[in-house]
């Protein structure tokens, strides 16, 4: 008897590691996530969930947010966030739409404007912050206002029907899935390359882990930060160019939400607001496990405003995480 009892305490205290293992490894907990939401809605949905059209509209989904996400990890590493994204995002979209269809420039013009229009909105965004020492939730909540209100001066009702020779950036098919994703992929793999291999921007996680530290160390924390935000910036008018392409339309309000969701994803991929925390490939899978989530409430019929919700009860979750984690390093 006594045996048997002392056999389920040592089960229960290696189970009680495993989990504990589990949930301080952002990344390893991203996987056993989604593992668990995958196999769940392949049991409970097997017409809808477990087939290659519905699983390669999801990461045509997970395409754009993860690109965002990406851009979030670097910045919450650095000890900042951005939640201008959304806003940048359809700018992007708007001014390359503009460009191709209104001004008539080449394709690659176009796309290459888009692009550098967000390049410009990350470098007054990173200047703001270092420069004038603002506050950087104040200085993108400004910024997402203003830019929604100069894209619609632009272009009041968006730009549709963009011409055909705009479509196969975002629309042409790689291996059965659409090149947004593999523009992600580079992204990411980019980004992974440069936060693990490069002193540069390995300089993101002294900065978040204590940036006056990182000062006197001889650091020049306002470049990096100022580098950041450009990034995520660029990024995201990246990711508006992206849909403009793919859906043949500049809308207004794309990207919108889209900040929350990307910060989110990169808590809990293993980001922290505290900064000093992070890894590329868990922004990935926490952006992944987002689109799995979505695609997850709109098979199972779950109403919009419901949908919401989730998406918030998951900030707080990964919030809650994130002081888990803080906890457990004190």
């Amino acid at each position: 008897m006594e045996n048997a009892v002392a056999k389920r305490q040592t089960l229960t205290c290696g189970a009680g590691k495993v989990v504990r293992r589990i949930v301080a490894d952002r990344v390893l907990l991203m996987i056993v996530l989604l593992a668990l939401l995958c196999i769940c809605m392949s049991a409970f949905f097997p017409e809808a969930f477990p087939h290659w059209d519905n699983i390669s509209a999801v990461l045509l989904d997970a395409a754009q947010s993860g690109i965002l996400t990406v851009g979030m990890m670097c910045l919450l590493i650095a000890g900042a966030f951005d939640i201008s994204v959304g806003a940048t995002l359809a700018f992007g979209g708007i001014v390359a739409g503009t460009l191709v269809k209104i001004a008539g420039l080449p394709p690659f013009v176009a796309i290459l404007g888009g692009i550098l229009s967000g390049t410009l909105v990350g470098m007054v965004n990173g200047l703001i912050v270092t420069k004038m020492h603002v506050n950087a939730m104040i200085t993108t909540l400004a910024t997402q206002y203003i830019l929604r209100g100069v894209a619609q001066i632009i272009s009041p009702s968006g730009v549709a029907n963009l011409p055909d020779s705009f479509k196969p950036f975002g629309q042409t098919m790689i291996l059965g899935l659409q090149s947004p994703f593999w523009v992600m992929i580079l992204v990411v793999a980019l980004a992974w390359f440069a936060m693990s291999k490069t002193r540069y921007f390995r300089q993101l996680y002294y900065i978040g882990a204590k940036a006056n530290a990182a000062k006197l160390s001889g650091i020049k924390v306002d470049r990096v930060i100022f580098v950041a935000f450009t990034l995520v910036g660029t990024l995201a008018a990246l990711c508006g160019t992206l849909l403009a392409s793919r859906l043949s339309n500049a809308v207004l309000l794309a990207g919108t939400g889209v900040e929350m969701r990307a910060i989110a994803a990169a808590i809990l991929g293993g980001a922290s607001l505290a900064g000093g925390v992070g890894k590329i490939p868990g922004a990935l899978l926490g952006a992944l496990f987002m689109s799995f989530v979505q695609n997850a409430l709109i098979i199972a019929r779950v109403p919009v405003f419901y949908q919401s919700i989730v998406v918030g009860v998951i900030l707080v979750i990964a919030l809650g995480l994130d002081q888990f984690s803080k906890e457990k390093q004190k």
